[in-house]
């Protein structure tokens, strides 16, 4: 997980979430009435929003699903927030799945545009944990399976995004060509990135390599 920020709810939302609310709240069996908030403005802004990745696992949007629309506090429990912007985000469908609706007041689950997510969850190659014993990040990774064999597809992808940095490291470290040094420094950055693919786990490769983001910007 990395920290998020929240964008400026879209126009759609402003316009309508009042109503649409309402309208879902007299008559819960409408579907179309229940899934207005997968308008295309929501969900684009969404995935901007998370470097269109999940909010959970970092995997990228459309790599394995095309990403569910995911209410951080149930709106099963909590209809008031059915349509509530600081509530919306985006998930893979596996993370969504095993989310599904879990509420426990004190023991939510880790909030990415709250919490300092980025100091609560460590990263031990593809594994995930959490640190200094925090009951609700060890309930975050446990419920959505990370480092489970039924998340064998994740871990097999963590695993070769690994690879790839290791090999770049590899080169970045031994090339005594400056053009080539800055090219492969530049493409260890990308992967380093907010927005790119499970990068909380490539930053905590690189800071056990002993390999920081500043000291390559300083070679490029």
């Amino acid at each position: 997980m990395r920290k998020l920020e929240k964008l400026e709810k879209p126009q759609v939302l402003q316009d309508n979430a009042s109503t649409w609310l309402s309208e879902y709240k007299s008559d819960k069996s409408n579907s179309t009435k229940k899934y207005r908030y997968r308008n295309s403005d929501i969900k684009s802004t969404l995935k901007i929003e998370t470097g269109n990745k999940c909010v959970y696992c970092e995997s990228k949007i459309g790599h394995n699903t095309p990403g569910d629309i995911e209410h951080k506090i149930p709106s099963s429990k909590f209809e008031d927030l059915h349509f509530e912007w600081s509530n919306l985000t985006i998930a893979c469908t596996e993370c969504n799945r095993r989310k599904n609706d879990y509420y426990v007041s004190g023991e939510e689950f880790l909030d990415p545009y709250v919490d300092d997510v980025e100091d609560l969850i460590e990263h031990h190659g593809p594994t995930v944990y959490w640190k200094n014993g925090n009951n609700r990040a060890e309930i975050t990774v446990e419920t959505l399976e990370f480092n489970s064999e039924r998340r064998i597809t994740l871990v097999i992808q963590k695993i070769e995004k690994i690879k790839a940095l290791n090999n770049l490291l590899e080169r970045w470290n031994q090339t005594s060509n400056q053009s080539l040094k800055t090219v492969l420094g530049l493409q260890i950055k990308e992967m380093a990135d907010r927005t790119s693919e499970f990068s909380a786990m490539v930053l905590s490769v690189l800071d056990k390599k002993g390999v920081s983001i500043d000291r390559i910007h300083q070679t490029l």
